[in-house]
């Protein structure tokens, strides 16, 4: 199950993980309906090595600013608690485990 935050919460889920990924939805969008089932798989298939989360950004607008979230579903990458970069849009959930697999390689390379 993917970690739902808000503003208490927000600051500590991105807490020094290699990779975590927010998800910022909101209800009445469609797409990001779509998008949610293909993260909950990810969530399973990364399990202990990639964290997720949630924020809806119509509860949380102020969270939503601070990252320039301006079109959702929108994808915040945090590498080791620091926000790295913005996927935005609907992607199949294919196309996101390419993407998480690369950006995994690259902390790991890394380390």
């Amino acid at each position: 199950m993917i970690e739902p935050v808000d503003a208490t919460t927000f600051e500590t889920v991105a807490d020094g993980t290699a990779l975590t990924v927010v998800d910022f939805w909101a209800d009445w969008c469609g797409p990001c309906k779509m998008q949610t089932p293909a993260l909950e798989a990810l969530d399973e298939d990364y399990d202990g090595k990639i964290k997720f989360a949630s924020l809806d950004v119509d509860q949380y607008k102020e969270i939503a600013e601070k990252f320039e979230i301006m079109s959702i579903p929108a994808l915040v990458v945090f590498k080791n608690g620091k926000p790295a970069e913005k996927v935005v849009g609907f992607h199949p959930q294919a196309a996101l485990k390419k993407y998480l697999d690369q950006k995994l390689a690259e902390v790991t390379k890394a380390e």
